[in-house]
């Protein structure tokens, strides 16, 4: 079971793993270094939590695995309702 916590207000942050910015240099040929920003790949989920439906930002990773959990209580309740 994954605990979501809340990231703070226009930060980059995923809510799941909390995987945010990373700060890195760009280095040319020429050994001159950028500073470059990578930014996670977030999107936003809607996730029911107690009832209650909650939009959060995931990155794609996270958001994978929430979905394959998904289909695979689908699965089970699906050959549940066959039995």
């Amino acid at each position: 079971k994954q605990t979501v916590k809340q990231p703070e207000k226009g930060k980059l942050q995923c809510a799941i793993c909390g995987k945010g910015v990373q700060h890195a240099n760009l280095v040319s040929f020429s050994k001159r270094r950028i500073k470059q920003v990578r930014k996670p790949n977030l999107h936003v989920h809607h996730l029911v939590i107690e009832g209650t439906k909650v939009k959060i930002k995931v990155c794609t990773t996270c958001k994978r695995s929430l979905r394959e959990a998904q289909r695979a209580e689908q699965v089970a309740m699906a050959k549940a309702n066959v039995k």
